[in-house]
């Protein structure tokens, strides 16, 4: 048991379970939050006191045991040994030629990793996870690592849970937590608090990190970060497991210990044969022998080996796969059967309309990939405009109107980010390829992405009512 960053003398996983027995306002006390999010001096100070919203990492090694670890092989022992008897019989030669070959090897599997640990630390760089944070009453896009308790953070329809929050506002919320729980069936969330709160799954207002979202709205105050959360107790524990050896490692030292076993018994054989049949003298039998079990040894096999594997490992980076350790490469071949997810994975998680299809009017096709708000509308093979179709008119200001998602340009490297549900952003940029300019009130809490000037009427859209600008 040790004292928390919250000052209690709990697991932090009680902590974290003790919010959801908390009232909305109690909780937003706690973390001295409020609905409208911390103030960068605030968010200065937790980060300050609680560190970056991060999992922890093993400690890396040095280069210099990085090097050393590539000799740890039970192939390189018994070369080492077979090294040591052919200098102790005078055979130079062959232990330049062992040294050589097992240097060649460790190097080949030192520059693997490097190359290996180089390309990962790129990715890094590329794939930051972002989140949806409400600060001062403004609602950004920020990279979840800087996510700090106290921040009020908004999750959508396959978001990522990027903490562990207590939700304060819900709109039809499920969220997939079977990496901590187990279960399979989407959880249905709320806001309200728990009486009694066991575990994990009974905290129906509680979001984790690690999870993500499968559909709704919701709003929720983040009660811990990094490795306080609960996939972060996790990962801590997983540091702690030792590395069992692969099967390709499995497969040389069982080699070696066959090829030790083999060299041994023939050298004895020979020293038998020789000493009782044959009366050769003792120092030149010996010698004879060592030199006899030295050479059942194949000195180049941990070269080839080295080699072979390296040309696999090259070839998996140009299929765009990182190899760490070019012995992967083997045990590869060995997997029957890959299991993974889809979205975000397999795909971009990134969703364009191609097709309209209107009452009484022909098929439309639309041009256009991903985010980027440009396109076409294009029926009998020609470029048709919007108020062609009073029909695809009235589409097209629904989509834009009734929308939660906002398309944001990122100036430096001119491209657009989505923020909120892809089905939604879909529809927003089907709706920007055509519709006039509009008010951009994106800035404000609540606000709709468009106010559009329309007759004096209330105008209803799905579930949101549009107010009406004269």
């Amino acid at each position: 048991m040790k004292l928390s960053r919250f000052g209690y003398k709990t697991p932090y996983l009680v902590i974290n379970l003790r919010f959801a027995t908390l009232s909305t306002e109690t909780v937003l006390g706690q973390l001295k939050t409020s609905t409208k999010g911390l103030s960068e001096d605030l968010v200065d100070k937790h980060r300050s006191k609680f560190g970056w919203n991060e999992l922890p990492e093993p400690r890396k090694k040095s280069k210099l045991l990085l090097f050393i670890s590539q000799f740890k092989s039970l192939l390189v022992l018994v070369l080492f040994i077979a090294a040591v008897l052919s200098w102790a019989t005078g055979n130079v030669v062959d232990v330049y030629v062992i040294m050589t070959v097992v240097f060649i090897d460790a190097s080949i599997g030192f520059f693997q990793n490097q190359r290996a640990e180089r390309a990962i630390a790129s990715l890094k760089k590329m794939i930051t996870p972002v989140a949806k944070v409400v600060r001062n009453g403004t609602r950004l896009l920020v990279p979840a690592r800087e996510l700090v308790p106290g921040d009020i953070i908004e999750i959508e329809e396959g978001d990522s849970v990027p903490a562990d929050a207590r939700l304060i506002e819900v709109r039809n919320v499920r969220t997939s937590e079977a990496s901590l729980t187990g279960e399979s069936v989407p959880a249905s969330k709320i806001s309200e608090p728990i009486a009694v709160v066991a575990s994990l799954a009974d905290a129906k207002n509680m979001i984790w990190k690690g999870t993500f979202s499968v559909a709704g709205f919701g709003r929720a105050v983040v009660v811990a970060t990094g490795a306080i959360t609960e996939i972060g107790k996790i990962a801590t524990s997983l540091t702690e497991i030792e590395i069992e050896k692969s099967h390709f490692r499995k497969k040389i030292d069982r080699l070696a210990t066959q090829m030790g076993i083999a060299s041994v018994i023939s050298a004895l054989v020979l020293f038998g044969v020789g000493y009782l049949g044959h009366n050769m003298e003792l120092n030149e039998l010996l010698l004879t022998s060592v030199a006899a079990m030295v050479s059942i040894i194949p000195e180049g096999l941990p070269s080839i080996i080295a080699v072979v594997l390296a040309i696999g490992a090259n070839r998996m980076t140009k299929r765009n796969a990182i190899i760490r350790e070019y012995t992967a490469t083997e045990t590869l071949g060995a997997v029957s059967t890959i299991i993974t997810d889809k979205t975000g994975t397999l795909t971009e998680n990134a969703l364009t309309v191609r097709k309209i299809f209107l009452p009484d009017e022909q098929e439309i096709e639309i041009t256009g990939e991903g985010w980027f708000p440009a396109g076409n509308f294009i029926m009998d093979n020609q470029v048709m405009e919007s108020l062609d179709s009073p029909a695809l008119e009235q589409l097209l200001r629904i989509s834009e109107l009734s929308n939660n998602s906002s398309i944001q340009h990122n100036k430096d490297s001119n491209t657009y980010q989505l923020l909120g549900d892809p089905t939604e952003g879909a529809l927003l940029v089907l709706s920007k390829n055509c519709l006039p300019t509009y008010l951009v009130c994106s800035n404000k809490l609540n606000a709709f992405t468009g106010l559009y000037s329309t007759p004096a009427a209330a105008i209803t859209f799905g579930e949101k009512a549009i107010s009406v600008l004269v």
